[in-house]
């Protein structure tokens, strides 16, 4: 047998096809074709130095039965298996070419070379339906977006048109789409149609990708990202991330536009032929039309979307949680001094410890949860609550509130005492109903109008208040207080150069006509 293993020692060294022949004492065809194997094989002689004589053999020599080289040496990989590894998110041509070539080694066989394997490998994909893994991976992204063509049905009572939004998610990889026609493109609106399309896919990709839409995105620049809290918080229930297409660069949002452009001739086009009276009734028809889409068979590829999707694409998605989101909004309030914030006029107790912080409001239809940063604090229903009153936990307020903090009852009754008796008295009762941290506000606004109106009038006012009812409020005195008869009073009081006083006989001279 021809020393092939010499042969590339001394090509690799430097020396001449014609000096190797003469050294190894072969022929120069032999040399020749030697080399020429190596370099279309990118073979070293590192690599072919470990190699068994049957290797060599099977490598180098010429079969005299066949005007060509054999190739058949070579450990063929599974390329058709390997497409559907390759469709999976994190995997690489690089780590299946390392895997095979492992297995290969194992089994004492001959392996292509990482250029070989991909130049291979890429022209299979070329030629069969899985060109698609070149560019995206499976269950990695949808991408979601609005459509140009709006979705339309009639106003059953008044015959009058209605315009809606047509919501669009598409799976780049197998294309499976989803669709949703919505009244409008607003948060909640937003929010919904993503998860009918997650519930749609029976899944959730890792990616999530809209367009910098300002109720997905607030801000989006190369140095900085603000995203919707309330679509942030649903990415977070899904497990999904979002990152939004980058500014001015159309190719990032492809894919769902291509779809979109499919979708439009196929629905919105056919949709047209229904007379539809609800958004209801419009999305029953559509799909039915969005399933026949998926459906459809591809023009230049084997397949459908509906069967990459089942046979790639589903397995790869996430499990949906067990629960679906709850829309929420969310909002920023300040915890006053009586242990509580407000929400629509109504105040909701938070921990006293958290007093004069800026907390969270976690906003549900019928709850409001509260938050500071991060950390859930408390949870209060909201159904059936009233502008004015107040939901309090009582381990939210301080264990001897009149000694805690700048303001409490014993300052604000000390205030009042210094404004007068009756004040002192309104303000005394306000504070006997109940926690006096729900009172601090209304109690500071009543002693407050003694800087527009006096002490004196304000006590007059209260005394009134008091005729009236035992726990006067602030829109009563408030009525009293600016009312003419407060006024005249206040006014016959103090006009002491004016008044009269009358005798004895005065009174006994009416009593006689009485």
């Amino acid at each position: 047998m021809p020393n092939y293993i010499e042969m590339l020692r001394l090509y690799e060294a430097g020396f001449s096809l014609r000096q190797i022949a003469k050294l190894v004492s072969s022929g120069r065809n032999t040399v020749t074709r030697t080399i020429k194997i190596a370099q279309e094989k990118e073979l070293s002689y590192d690599e072919v130095a470990q190699w068994s004589r049957h290797e060599l053999e099977t490598m180098f020599q010429l079969d005299r039965n066949k005007k060509d080289q054999p190739v058949s040496y070579y450990t063929m990989p599974d390329y058709k298996q390997l497409a559907k590894e390759l469709a999976k998110p994190g995997v690489t041509m690089q780590l299946l070419w390392e895997e095979y070539a492992q297995e290969a080694r194992l089994n004492h066989k001959i392996y292509y070379k990482l250029t070989q394997f991909k130049k291979h490998f890429n022209d299979y994909l070329a030629k069969t339906s899985f060109s698609h893994v070149l560019h995206h991976k499976a269950g990695e992204q949808v991408q979601v977006d609005w459509t140009g063509k709006r979705p339309q049905w009639i106003d059953p009572m008044t015959g009058e048109i209605i315009k809606g939004d047509l919501f669009v998610g598409t799976l780049p990889f197998s294309g499976y789409t989803y669709a949703q026609a919505c009244i409008d493109q607003k948060m909640p609106r937003w929010i919904e149609a993503h998860i009918h399309m997650f519930e749609y896919f029976q899944g959730v990709p890792t990616l999530l990708t809209p367009d910098n839409l300002r109720t997905g995105v607030t801000k989006n620049t190369k140095k900085e990202l603000l995203l919707n809290p309330t679509y942030e918080d649903m990415a977070n229930h899904y497990q999904t991330i979002i990152v939004p297409t980058r500014v001015a660069h159309p190719k990032d949002k492809a894919a769902v536009e291509n779809h979109v452009k499919h979708l439009t001739t196929h629905i919105i086009g056919r949709m047209r032929n229904y007379q539809c009276f609800s958004i209801e009734e419009y999305n029953h028809y559509l799909r039915k039309l969005l399933d026949e889409f998926n459906a459809k068979p591809f023009q230049k590829k084997e397949g459908s979307r509906l069967e990459l999707f089942k046979e790639f694409e589903q397995v790869a998605l996430k499990s949906l949680p067990a629960y679906a989101y709850e829309v929420c909004e969310f909002k920023e309030a300040k915890v006053y001094t009586n242990s509580h914030i407000t929400f629509n006029k109504h105040y909701y107790s938070v921990p006293y410890q958290y007093i004069g912080e800026t907390v969270i409001l976690k906003i549900y239809s019928t709850s409001i949860k509260i938050y500071h940063h991060h950390q859930f604090l408390c949870e209060h229903p909201t159904k059936g609550t009233r502008p004015g009153a107040y939901s309090t936990n009582e381990q939210h307020l301080p264990e001897e509130s009149n000694q805690f903090g700048k303001w409490n009852s014993t300052r604000y009754l000390e205030w009042a005492r210094r404004v007068g008796p009756n004040v002192h008295r309104v303000i005394a009762n306000l504070f006997d109903q109940g926690p006096e941290q729900q009172y601090y506000r209304r109690v500071h606004a009543i002693l407050k109008m003694a800087d527009t109106y006096s002490d004196q009038r304000l006590d007059k006012a209260c005394h009134y208040a008091l005729e009236r009812s035992t726990h006067p409020n602030f829109t009563l005195i408030k009525q009293l207080i600016e009312s003419p008869m407060t006024q005249s009073d206040f006014n016959t009081t103090n006009q002491n150069e004016q008044s009269y006083l009358r005798g004895a006989d005065y009174y006994e001279q009416f009593n006689r006509k009485n």
